[in-house]
């Protein structure tokens, strides 16, 4: 009897002891560990889905106002040279500023497309405005609209060889075109949303444009003088 007392005993202290402090340790060590990987790969596909998206809505902004620009210049009589247009004409630097004589749809007007920054802002707008060609006489001078935000600038300047280098709008050497007097004109715009991540790439979206009215030989003057911006 003794002996089984001594049996049973023995048999309830080994069940009653349990872990050690240093196994419990280990295992919660390795438990925070798994957690912390498995919450950071969560974070990292959370923060990408999120960039993606920003990036998506902000370039389907800029594709629809590239389509109305693509309207523009195609049916454009005249266009000037992004390189000549002055801040005094649009308010904008050089390159950053399209001015189109078109007549989409039937309608003969002025158009004039500018990406414009406030001071301190590295994210721009993009805006339109239209005018009659007779506006001195007639009025009919539209006040800017704001087509898209979130424009940025490209990092360096203009490389015709170099895709990252290219500003909104400058004219493009278009050797089909070289048999002609049509002018072409390169389109780029990059836009970034603020909420991306810092080093999220901004999405770019980028055409070339021929008007084809323009071998005609418009008047080069005709939407000159321009409204002041």
């Amino acid at each position: 009897m003794h002996e089984i007392l001594r049996r049973a005993r023995a048999a309830r202290e080994s069940d009653d002891r349990g872990y050690t402090l240093v196994e419990l340790i280990v295992v919660m060590s390795i438990f925070v560990g798994l957690m912390a990987i498995v919450f950071g790969i969560m974070l990292q596909m959370a923060r990408q889905t999120k960039d993606n998206l920003a990036r998506t809505e902000a370039a389907a902004q800029v594709r629809i106002s590239l389509m109305q620009i693509d309207r523009q210049v195609r049916s454009g009589n005249v266009i000037s040279d992004p390189k000549q247009e002055s801040s005094s004409e649009s308010g904008a630097d050089k390159y950053y500023s399209l001015r189109v004589y078109t007549q989409t749809d039937g309608v003969y007007q002025c158009v004039q497309w500018r990406v414009v920054f406030a001071t301190g802002n590295d994210f721009g707008r993009l805006e339109y405005r239209s005018w009659k060609p007779s506006w001195q006489a007639t009025g009919g001078v539209d006040a800017w609209r704001v087509v898209a935000r979130d424009i940025v600038r490209p990092a360096k300047a203009l490389d015709k060889a170099d895709p990252t280098t290219w500003p909104p709008f400058f004219v493009e050497d278009n050797q089909a075109e070289t048999s002609s007097n049509a002018q072409t004109i390169r389109v780029t715009l990059r836009v970034k949303d603020p909420d991306q991540s810092e080093g999220s790439k901004p999405a770019t979206v980028t055409s070339t444009l021929t008007g084809r009215n323009t071998i005609f030989g418009y008047p080069a003057d005709t939407c000159s003088p321009v409204p002041a911006p």
